[in-house]
């Protein structure tokens, strides 16, 4: 019996170190291009991409310096900031309330509207991008911030609608039959009780609307000029026809990653309270 038990305990114990092995393996492999960028962002320019590579170093934050300093990436960061922020809060203004009336409702030829939405994302961006172009110039849309949170909205409803629909299928709809017996309205209902158990989709959805539109670089590059340059356009002034700046490209990206960073971190809280939220409610 002794001996079994121990058999068993050495077994587990065998388990649990391979299976910690492996996730650090992997970490380790998903982490490292971004160590890799930021410890080029602390490396002179010509420093940043010397063969063999230089694995210690002394680090500096000119580079940091150099950006902030630069009124073209304040002003395109800030541009990008407030564009994709207008869009996130704009897609899911339009998104979700129509994934709701999807899910819930007897639409005539649901399944033809849910591919029409889907079709919006099925041709590659180059494939759109000038007749989009010519759009923007009819309506006075070209190098305007409105016309670009109207790009990123385009970009992202289809994606929101149709994650958020799969979503409210999920949520029994006896929630809401039973506050309308205690008197609520449908739209109250919708409000109080849906959207509550909807947060983890809510926010899923945010976070990748707000990565889809924060990384996008093409639209940026032909629907813009100067007075509403995203920061992705900015990061590839860097790369030049014969040179590359490598230190400011490191640096310039590794600013980019920031803010997702801040916003995967400031919504994980509430996900995971929309997460707990919702197991409560299926239980």
């Amino acid at each position: 019996g002794s001996s079994q038990r121990f058999e068993k305990g050495t077994r587990e114990t065998l388990v649990t170190v391979a299976r910690h092995a492996v996730l650090l393996t992997w970490s380790f492999l998903v982490l490292f291009p971004l160590y890799w960028l930021a410890s080029m962002s602390l490396k002179p320019s010509g420093q940043a991409n010397s063969l063999p590579p230089d694995w210690i170093f002394l680090p500096t934050v000119y580079n940091y310096l150099q950006l902030v300093q630069s009124s073209d990436f304040v002003t395109a960061f800030a541009n990008s900031l407030l564009m994709v922020g207008a869009s996130v809060v704009l897609v899911l203004l339009i998104g979700v309330p129509a994934a709701y009336v999807l899910s819930r409702y007897d639409i005539p030829k649901e399944r033809d509207v849910l591919v029409w939405i889907l079709s919006s994302r099925m041709l590659p961006p180059i494939a759109v991008v000038l007749p989009f172009f010519i759009i923007f110039q009819e309506f006075n849309l070209f190098d305007s911030k409105i016309g670009m949170v109207l790009m990123y909205v385009s970009i992202n409803l289809s994606l929101v609608v149709w994650v958020m629909k799969a979503f409210f299928d999920g949520i029994p709809e006896t929630l809401e039959e039973a506050a309308r017996v205690d008197g609520a309205t449908r739209f109250q209902g919708f409000l109080k009780i849906i959207l509550p158990a909807a947060k983890p989709g809510i926010f899923s959805v945010a976070i990748i609307s707000f990565i889809f539109a924060w990384i996008e670089l093409l639209f940026g590059l032909v629907l813009t000029s100067f007075n509403a340059v995203p920061v992705t356009l900015f990061v590839y002034s860097f790369i030049g026809s014969r040179s590359i700046e490598w230190s400011m490209l490191a640096a310039a990206s590794t600013a980019m990653i920031i803010p997702v960073a801040i916003f995967l971190i400031a919504v994980n809280k509430y996900l995971a309270a929309g997460l707990s939220f919702g197991v409560v409610i299926k239980e």
